[in-house]
């Protein structure tokens, strides 16, 4: 199986790049009053990011092209998928916003900035606590002195608070929703049980299966060392039916990895690559262990881990992320 380097990324412009998709979140989740103003007939997907290199695993991002009230404009969808709070999310945003009037002034340099309504897709184990303004982050000051103050609102959406009759949409739309929603379950049966009736929906269209290679790499990237076996077991216990659909797709991962010229086989159900890919998928969970346990604070000693590329040893460190609640206690023990 392919080693993801941002799972979450991957998954995310994989469904809202989408025309079609992006077309179907946007009508189900924006306000009335802001949908009556913008005419997504001819909505065009940017090629362009905005997103900082060191940011790049913690944030995805797809920039819309639309008419609004009958000019250009745009909607900024950002996707953050660190497993803590951040509250200086909205002053990233609002980064980025201004990096988009920049190049929009770039290439049109005669023109008024277009209006850009900003999204923020959130993608946490705890519920988002600042609200979905950047004046609840500054501190309170007179209205002579906040009217000059910069402020925004954005639309904020954390899905893991939405019940299923909350969650709308095409198939597509509902299965990437109901994912992200169920990713940090401690319960990982419980999130399957939710996905695996829309899995064999989608199955039955002609153009499913493709996207579900795409859910099935992300779970198997995401999921703590869960092999397409395990995957496979817990399906059946669900449906049979759900079981078949995911062989399907790891036969196809298998078949695919070995025209790429990767020796790989399904060896007691778990996808066998080389030893280098051992050890970089290893990395990329025990990053993501850390990301989850200890937040930014632990980005300095994921970077002296990448530099190990003895396997056992990182097998050693993973099993120590969970056993450890300081990360001071946890750099004792390892011995980095």
């Amino acid at each position: 199986m392919d080693i993801i380097k941002n799972p979450h990324d991957s998954l995310f412009k994989r469904t809202l790049g989408d025309k079609e998709v992006a077309v179907d979140f946007l009508e189900n989740y924006l306000p009335n009053s802001i949908l009556k103003e913008i005419d997504l007939t001819d909505i065009k997907v940017a090629k362009d990011s905005f997103i900082d290199k060191e940011l790049e695993e913690s944030f995805s991002d797809i920039l819309y092209n639309v008419s609004i009230d009958g000019k250009e404009g745009f909607v900024y969808l950002l996707f953050e998928h660190k497993s803590y709070f951040d509250k200086m999310t909205p002053v990233q945003m609002l980064g980025y916003i201004v990096d988009i009037w920049k190049l929009y002034n770039k290439q049109n340099k005669n023109e008024k900035l277009p209006p850009i309504i900003p999204i923020l897709i959130y993608h946490g184990d705890r519920k988002w606590k600042y609200g979905s303004s950047l004046s609840e982050l500054l501190e309170a000051t007179s209205e002579a002195i906040s009217d000059y103050i910069p402020g925004y609102n954005y639309l904020l959406y954390d899905f893991s608070n939405y019940s299923d009759a909350e969650i709308k949409g095409q198939i597509k739309l509902r299965l990437f929703l109901k994912l992200i929603s169920h990713i940090f379950d401690d319960d990982f049966d419980k999130g399957l049980r939710e996905v695996l009736p829309l899995l064999i929906e989608l199955s039955k269209k002609t153009t499913g299966l493709e996207y579900i290679e795409t859910v099935v790499k992300y779970i198997l990237n995401i999921g703590e060392e869960i092999s397409l076996n395990e995957l496979d077991q817990k399906a059946k216990t669900i449906s049979a039916e759900g079981s078949a659909v995911i062989m399907t797709i790891a036969e196809k991962i298998y078949h695919d990895g070995k025209e790429e010229g990767i020796e790989e086989g399904i060896e007691k159900g778990k996808v066998v690559g080389k030893e280098e890919g051992k050890v970089e998928n290893m990395h990329e969970m025990i990053e993501f262990a850390l990301d989850l346990k200890f937040g930014m604070t632990s980005k300095s000693l994921a970077k002296d881990i990448k530099e190990i590329d003895d396997y056992e040893k990182l097998k050693e460190i993973k099993l120590a992320i969970k056993n450890y609640d300081s990360l001071d206690e946890l750099v004792k023990s390892i011995g980095i």
